[in-house]
C-alpha cells in the first residue's frame, strides 16, 4: 500500500511540475515577442553604431553580453549582430 500511494504522489507531483513548466515556457514565449516589438522603436543606425562602439572598445564577448542584458536580445541574435558588423570591416 505504501508503494501505491508512493507512486501516486509522484505522479500528482510530477503533473505539477510539468504544468509549472508550460506555464513558464508561455510566458517566457510572450516576453520574447514583446522583446522583439521593444527593438523595433529603436532605430537600427543607433542600435549599429551602439554596438560598433562597443565592439571597438570592449571586445566581442562584452559587446554580445550588452546587447544581451541592455537591449533584451537573444544570444543568437546579438551573434549574428556582432559577426555582420565584424564581416563588414
Amino acid at each position: 500500500m505504501d508503494i501505491s500511494l508512493g507512486l501516486i504522489a509522484s505522479l500528482i507531483l510530477n503533473i505539477g511540475l510539468l504544468l509549472i513548466v508550460f506555464a513558464q515556457s508561455k510566458k517566457t514565449q510572450v516576453l520574447r515577442q514583446q522583446n522583439q516589438k521593444m527593438l523595433y522603436y529603436e532605430s537600427n543606425d543607433e542600435l549599429l553604431a551602439l554596438v560598433e562602439e562597443k565592439l571597438g572598445t570592449l571586445g566581442e564577448v562584452k559587446a554580445i553580453k550588452y546587447l544581451r542584458l541592455e537591449k533584451g536580445m537573444s544570444m543568437l541574435d546579438a551573434k549574428k549582430l556582432v559577426d555582420s558588423l565584424q564581416e563588414t570591416k
